[in-house]
């Protein structure tokens, strides 16, 4: 299948996608539009509209393992609740100092002169134990 074909199918899956997710939005509102303001329409359609492109770009990364159209849809259908579950597993948490953490650094011709080495040593701060080495 080619790129192009896969990028058309992977957007036909996530306008379904985005279809599906306007539908239940709908019955939730009691078989009314969910938006109260006309303005608040944009941010549906930003939504169905993020959907087609993460379908065609999952659809299209993977064209060349797809043999037939069903395969694209389905990966156009999926893509946003791939990237989301991907992407929940991302903390983002804020801290707040009122003074910068101090960083320990350490020059290397200091250390070699500590451990008595002719060569400047490599120093790796944080990490795993033994990480790098072999």
């Amino acid at each position: 299948m080619g790129l192009i074909e896969a990028g058309a199918w992977g957007i036909a899956g996530g306008l379904a996608a985005g279809l599906l997710t306007l539908m239940v939005a709908v019955t939730e509102a009691r078989f009314r539009w969910p938006w109260k303001e006309r303005e608040q329409v944009w941010g549906h359609m930003f939504v169905i509209g993020g959907g087609m492109v993460l379908g065609a770009l999952v659809a299209g990364a993977a064209h060349g393992q797809m043999s037939g159209a069903w395969p694209a849809f389905i990966m156009g259908v999926g893509a946003p609740s791939i990237v989301r579950g991907l992407l929940s597993r991302i903390e983002v948490n804020e801290t707040k100092d009122e003074e910068p953490t101090p960083r320990v650094t350490a020059k290397a011709d200091v250390l070699s002169k500590t451990l008595k080495t002719s060569q400047p040593a490599d120093v790796t701060v944080g990490g795993d134990a033994g990480e790098g080495t072999s």
